[in-house]
């Protein structure tokens, strides 16, 4: 198995003798990617075949259609490694959540992927793929419950939630991210119909196509383990592998022969020459394909499987996030108070927010000597829940001050837009009245105005500007805006001038 340690880990690898996974007996029966380049324009998938039905007590067909989002497109092979890992990870967290959590770090390893930034874009693509993708299966998914085939469409996530640390030598603490199967595959895990794969296995193999017929087979093999199955040739090679439709019979044998031999070089398949390997059916042009499962392979099976171990705690996943060793995780969570541990990990990671020098070579070592001799708090420590409390009092003051400048930026605004009207308005008005009219205004507003208004309207440096002013005041006095005006009127191309 894959050491799944995090990067910043500097302790020797932790090996089991198997990596034993999981596989959903539905989703192994038909691919859910296409081989090879992904065709411009091709976001759709059809696989169909037929079974006999021994509850309907005839022959039934099967189909599954698979179409990908228009961003991300349909999975190929690497995404389905990718899903293989995400079942392994379900697995080994014993199918108690929907959810499963995951550090990008852990399935690079597992995937045998390198540690690179290509590959974590890689990675992330592929969970989105597996997001958008939608599976329908017509009278193809087997209810384990309900003991029958049924119509099932769905996603395979339902969401999920990644974490990325840009700045590879911060160790500062992030949550881990996460995926959520969607309930359909997640209650079919629940119901148990699945099956033991062997992923050291599976791994091993280079060619898509061996991965493909490996997991369809190894689940024949499993229904009638030790037996020899015949397939129509087409069936097995376009419905079940995914080789196009296109090729005849001929191409079909010639696609498939390197994977089939990779199959027998890894002890799976028992050799067979081609005159039996590819019998001749009964009607003519029509082939068949006989497999057997290898000798060895079942000698093997008939071995006691090393158990995995059970999965880290909470606590445990935590310190394993700040780079602590799954090891030294659970010995650390088995002799510390929880409490402690928490303490700690925030200490670590207000001090490396600080940048202090503390931290700056190992924070791991830091924090795993910081628990064992529980280092006293440092001078200025705030708790993690004070400086969130902090941050939120801060945000909600600049929020305020925010909200309050877009009130008074509305205000002035609307201040603006009313001066506008007023402006229209009058000038409008203004714009009715006779040379007499616009006199006789002008004297009436000078004779309203106050002493002091009447003093500086009198012939003079500012005696122009205040005459405007008392005409405006007037205007608006014997002939008010209405308020729906002022939600209408609109400033004129040019304003009207008093003389």
């Amino acid at each position: 198995m894959p050491n799944i340690q995090p990067a910043t880990t500097s302790e020797p690898e932790v090996r089991l003798d198997t990596f034993q996974g999981t596989d959903e007996l539905n989703i192994a029966e038909f691919p859910l990617s296409i081989l090879g380049e992904r065709p411009e324009g091709v976001k759709t998938l059809e696989f169909c075949d037929m079974v006999f039905d021994s509850g309907a007590g005839k022959e039934v067909t099967r189909k599954l259609t698979i179409t990908g989002s228009d961003l991300y497109g349909l999975p190929g092979q690497a995404d389905e490694d990718v899903l293989m890992v995400m079942m392994y990870l379900t697995n080994v967290a014993k199918f108690e959540s929907r959810t499963v959590t995951f550090s990008r770090h852990q399935l690079l390893k597992l995937l045998k992927w390198s540690d690179k930034g290509q590959n974590y874009e890689r990675l992330e693509e592929s969970l989105r793929r597996w997001l958008g993708v939608t599976l329908y299966y017509e009278n193809a998914w087997w209810d384990k419950k309900a003991k029958a085939w049924v119509d099932r469409d769905f996603h395979i996530l339902s969401n999920m939630m990644i974490y990325d640390r840009k700045r590879r030598g911060d160790q500062s603490e992030l949550p881990l991210s996460s995926f959520t199967w969607n309930e359909v595959i997640f209650d079919s895990f629940l119901a148990r119909n699945t099956k033991a794969l062997d992923l050291d296995a599976y791994f091993s193999l280079s060619l898509a196509p061996a991965k493909r017929m490996y997991r369809f087979l190894d689940k024949r093999f499993g229904a009638k383990r030790g037996t020899t199955w015949r397939f129509d040739l087409r069936e097995f090679a376009c419905e079940h592998v995914g080789f196009s439709r296109n090729y005849d019979s001929a191409q079909l044998k010639r696609k498939m022969q390197p994977s089939l031999l990779e199959l027998e070089e890894q002890g799976f398949l028992e050799p067979l020459p081609d005159e039996k390997r590819y019998p001749k059916g009964a009607r003519r042009g029509q082939w068949s394909i006989v497999v057997s499962q290898a000798v060895k392979r079942i000698e093997e099976q008939s071995q006691p499987v090393l158990a995995l171990p059970p999965a880290p705690s909470p606590l445990e996943v935590k310190l394993i996030a700040c780079g602590v060793t799954a090891v030294v995780a659970a010995e650390l969570v088995g002799q510390h108070p929880a409490e402690q541990i928490e303490t700690k990990m925030d200490v670590l990671s207000w001090l490396i927010e600080r940048k202090d020098k503390k931290v700056t070579r190992s924070p791991a070592g830091y924090l795993v000597k910081s628990i064992k001799d529980d280092y006293a708090l440092p001078a200025g420590y705030v708790p993690k829940a004070e400086r969130e409390k902090r941050q939120q009092v801060a945000e909600d003051r600049k929020r305020q001050q925010q909200e309050a400048e877009q009130v008074r930026r509305r205000q002035e605004k609307d201040e603006r837009a009313a001066q506008r009207a007023e402006r229209t308005h009058i000038d409008r008005y203004l714009g009715t009245l006779s040379t007499v009219e616009r006199k006789a205004l002008e004297e009436r507003a000078i004779t309203a105005a106050e002493p002091d208004e009447q003093e500086r309207a009198k012939p003079g440096l500012f005696a122009e500007i205040m005459r405007r002013l008392l005409v405006d005041r007037q205007v608006l006095k014997e002939c008010p805006l209405a308020a729906s005006q002022k939600e209408t009127e609109r400033p004129p191309s040019s304003g009207s001038v008093i003389s």
